[in-house]
């Protein structure tokens, strides 16, 4: 496979790291800051890749067949860019564009079973639901679903009782839901989360305050009420998307991750990125770096949990200890 013509990320990497634990053992005594970052279990927990491949045809649910997607970000690269800095495993999540087709997603796991896990997505208004999820882990492989009620903004099927199989069935099959949602429907997934303890839930993207808004705040703050749950994790992923002066390193959002982490604490966070080389919104040195040197309010042991090893509480890699 041709390896894209990019510069050597794994030393720009190291050579960010060293300092910034340079800087952090030189205020913190002791401080396993010293590490080598090559010693640090990183995990990505929210990587999504596609294909063009005529195998795995897109129909995206809002917009067909029909997408102009020219690039491919196919599971190769992400092999690569693991390799390159160290990152350990990845979780798989299907993009949308396959729609409720998680054949691709699938069918990266089977081809590298000992990188990663993966995440399909379901219609969630498909009366056959919960059967649709006992396929896709009993016979494919995942490790749970992918539920999007951010795009259906006024849908009540959130915590509907037509759900309640669906969430049954997750109990029984051990499987994760990670939950792109909106502020303002977060109680309907408090309750869930209350009737349904047996499920493992992951909020993507920090819960996706609204900084358009004239203050975001109150509604933000709905996702707080969470915390009581030991099954629910905060995904503090992709600033570039949450931020609004869209200029690296997204001071706007500095708030809101430190907000989580106080809220929360440190061991009901995981990490994520969102995409692979070439579709990178932010490679992953500055990834890193966003969270090694501007989420400066985590320790070093709290990094430790929330790029590695609080995913491991949440999914079953191969090989983990």
């Amino acid at each position: 496979m041709h390896r894209p013509n990019l510069p050597n990320r794994r030393e720009m990497l190291c050579e960010t790291l060293a300092a910034a634990a340079v800087t952090s053992l030189t205020a913190t005594t002791g401080s396993a800051a010293a590490e080598s970052p090559d010693q640090r279990l990183i995990i990505d927990t929210h990587l999504e890749v596609w294909t063009l491949d005529p195998r795995f045809p897109f129909n995206h649910p809002e917009a067909g067949a029909n997408l102009n997607v020219k690039i491919p970000a196919p599971i190769e690269n992400q092999v690569e860019q693991m390799e390159d800095f160290g990152l350990r495993y990845a979780v798989l999540v299907n993009p949308r564009y396959f729609g409720w087709d998680n054949s691709y997603i699938a069918h990266c796991v089977e081809s590298y079973p000992q990188l990663f896990v993966g995440h399909g997505l379901l219609d969630p208004e498909d009366p056959k639901v919960a059967e649709k999820l006992r396929y896709w882990v009993k016979e494919r492989g995942l490790h749970g679903m992918r539920f999007s009620p951010i795009y259906h903004p006024r849908s009540s099927w959130l915590n509907s009782p037509d759900h309640y199989p669906l969430w049954r069935e997750a109990e029984k099959l051990g499987a994760v839901f990670n939950y792109y949602i909106a502020p303002h429907q977060m109680p309907m997934l408090e309750e869930m989360a209350g009737r349904f303890p047996g499920v493992k839930i992951v909020i993507d993207h920090a819960g996706k305050p609204d900084l358009k808004a004239k203050d975001c705040w109150p509604e933000f703050r709905k996702m707080f009420a969470l915390k009581r749950f030991p099954q629910v994790w905060i995904s503090n992923s992709e600033p570039y998307e949450m931020s609004e002066i869209k200029k690296y390193p997204y001071e706007d959002t500095w708030p809101f991750y430190k907000a989580i982490y106080e809220e929360f604490g440190p061991k009901q966070l995981v990490w994520g990125t969102g995409y692979p080389r070439p579709r990178w919104e932010l490679p992953m040195d500055k990834e890193l770096e966003f969270v090694d040197r501007y989420c400066d309010f985590y320790s070093d042991a709290d990094r430790e949990l929330l790029l590695g090893r609080n995913a491991l509480d949440v999914w079953k890699f191969p090989d983990a200890s």
